[in-house]
Formats: structure tokens, C-alpha cells, sequence
């Protein structure tokens, strides 16, 4: 059965899912679901509500994005908006397209580290991440398996280079239905532990808003650990500013040594931001979790530290 026609099934529990997403909105802040003259879904990027406090969408500075669900010409459809309880147990497969300014689905795509388009679902608290790689048809519809999701509500980025066309990241909402807990952004900390690694930001109490470098090193029972290249480096790091969930572009560095992981980002403002890094060891990706405060006084504390993190399949 084709991707669109599978979730097409879901309408019929989207009157029980709806009800549900209320209740998501009302513990993690409104989510608009009004429509365009096109039928497009519109959506309001207001913070959720008891997050840090950020800046406004209209201050969301250069090298951000993620923030609309349309730019450039440029639009991210998804095939629905809601996942009802049942398929949010398994493995649900979500499909969308990515319509170019003929408003015709996109079919042609640029490899950007090692993939054309890189496919982000992270939780409106910060704690839930995945990092997949959906499949494109002929037909230009992107799909793929999301791994199981706790209810909740969620922002899903599409992060891409169109042949032709500057590289974008649009992003869209997805509400998961059922009982809902919104967990507490996890304490500013500049080390980690995911899967028996343990993970290190250096120089995490000089970070500010402008230009940084983020220097990672991995271990395991106190011996340096050196990655293996992924995406084509050795590691992969998503940035995403609490409160609006701001998307940050970040670049790695090649002139960083192993076993350190070095990336350029420029931060564009002060405020808390979850720093998401993926990396692979012996053929596993591992991703650990930071939370960083970029501004006066500094971030990390240097004892600081959290578990968090995952293993999740490269797709």
C-alpha cells in the first residue's frame, strides 16, 4: 500500500486525536492548526509554556531556521499532522513532500553529508530525538518508519539542498495522541553518558552568542574512543534553541584531531539550547544530549553532568 494511502487511514481516528493534542497544547503551549487558502496547514511557533525564556520567531537571528513551515518558494507538506495512540506503540510510517515554487512536489535533491535530505523529530521539551533518513519515490513523496514516539508534541525538520536551490530547513508540528508528560529540560551540564560512552563538551563555560567552536570527546572506561566517520565526518550535530525550537546550522571541522569532534556554529543569541550529537562507533550511531546556556556568564558548570541519550538505527 503506498505511503500516502497507509496514513490516509488515520483520519478516522483524528476526532479521538484531536481531543488528545488539546491536551498536549495545553501542558507545552498552543499549536496552530488553522489552514491557508491552499489548504496548507499554518502553524504558530509560540514558545511552550513554562520553557526558558528566548527570543521572539522575529528575532531568530542569521544561521537559523526551522521556524516556518514554508521559505524561498519552498514548502513542506506532511501526509498528516496528528498520530493516534494505537499506531504511536509501533512503528508508524510517516510521508511528505517537500513543494518547490511551481507547487509541485520536488524530486531532484542534492547530497549534503551523505544523504539528500536528513530528517529531524525532536519533542517540544527537548528529551525526545531522532535523526532518520526517509526514502524518496518517483513521485517526489518522502517516507519512512518513525521509531515509537511518546504522546506528546513534537517538531519535525526537513533539512535539505533542492538541485538548483540554497539549503533549507522547513519544519512542521506532529502531535502524538494519548497521556501526556511533559518532562523538565534536562540541567545544563557539559558531560554525558549514552549507551556506556561517556561524552564531553570542552570549553563549554566560553560559549556565547556569535561564533563558537564545540569540541567533543568520547570515551569508554576512561580510554579516548575514536569515532567512525558518519555523514561524513566524525560526528553529526543538530542545535535547537528551547523555547521556539530554533534550528541551528553548524559545520564541521576538519582541522580538529582525533579522537576530538569539532564543530564551527554561530550562536544568535543569548538563551538555553539543546546541543544533539550523533555519532558511531564499531557500525552503531549513539546520540548524546547537552543542554548549554549561550550568553553572560558562561554555561556548564565544569562537574556537571547528565545521562541522556540514544541508539537509533541509520536509515
Amino acid at each position: 500500500m503506498r505511503p500516502l494511502t497507509k496514513l490516509a487511514a488515520f483520519a478516522a481516528g483524528t476526532a479521538i486525536a484531536f481531543g488528545a493534542a488539546a491536551a498536549v497544547g495545553a501542558a507545552v503551549g498552543p499549536i496552530d492548526t488553522s489552514r491557508d487558502d491552499d489548504g496548507h496547514v499554518e502553524h504558530d511557533d509560540e514558545a511552550p509554556a513554562g520553557s526558558p525564556v528566548t527570543p521572539s520567531v522575529g528575532d531568530a537571528g542569521p544561521g537559523l531556521s526551522g521556524l516556518s513551515v514554508a521559505a524561498a518558494g519552498y514548502r513542506l507538506v506532511p501526509a498528516v499532522d496528528t498520530i493516534d495512540a494505537e499506531h504511536a506503540e509501533h512503528p508508524t510510517e510517516y510521508a511528505f513532500t517537500i513543494e518547490g515554487p511551481d507547487g509541485e512536489a520536488v524530486t531532484e535533491f542534492d547530497v549534503v553529508h551523505e544523504r539528500r535530505l536528513h530528517l529531524i523529530v525532536a519533542s517540544r521539551d527537548l528529551v525526545e530525538f531522532h535523526h532518520v533518513h526517509p526514502d524518496l519515490a518517483a513521485d517526489g513523496t518522502w517516507s519512512i518508519d518513525l521509531p515509537e514516539l511518546p504522546a506528546g508534541s513534537y517538531r519535525v525538520y526537513a533539512d535539505f539542498r533542492a538541485t538548483g536551490a540554497d539549503a533549507l530547513t522547513l519544519a512542521t508540528d506532529l502531535a502524538v495522541a494519548g497521556d501526556t508528560a511533559v518532562s523538565e529540560l534536562p540541567a545544563v551540564a557539559s558531560t554525558t553518558t549514552v549507551d556506556g560512552f561517556d561524552v564531553a563538551l570542552s570549553g563549554a563555560e566560553a560559549i556565547s552568542a556569535g561564533e563558537s567552536t564545540l569540541t567533543f570527546e568520547v570515551s569508554r572506561d576512561g580510554d579516548d574512543v575514536v569515532t567512525d566517520p558518519y555523514l561524513g565526518a566524525a560526528g553529526h550535530l543538530v542545535v535547537l534553541r528551547a523555547g521556539d525550537l530554533g534550528y541551528l546550522h553548524v559545520h564541521p571541522l576538519d582541522d580538529v584531531e582525533a579522537p576530538s569532534i569539532g564543530f564551527a556554529a554561530a550562536f544568535p543569541t543569548a538563551g538555553t539550547y539543546r546541543l544533539f550529537l550523533d555519532f558511531s562507533v564499531d557500525g552503531e550511531v549513539h546520540t548524546a544530549a547537552f543542554t548549554v546556556d549561550v550568553g553572560n556568564g558562561g554555561t556548564a558548570p565544569s562537574d556537571g553532568t547528565a545521562t541522556t541519550g540514544q541508539v537509533h538505527d541509520d536509515h
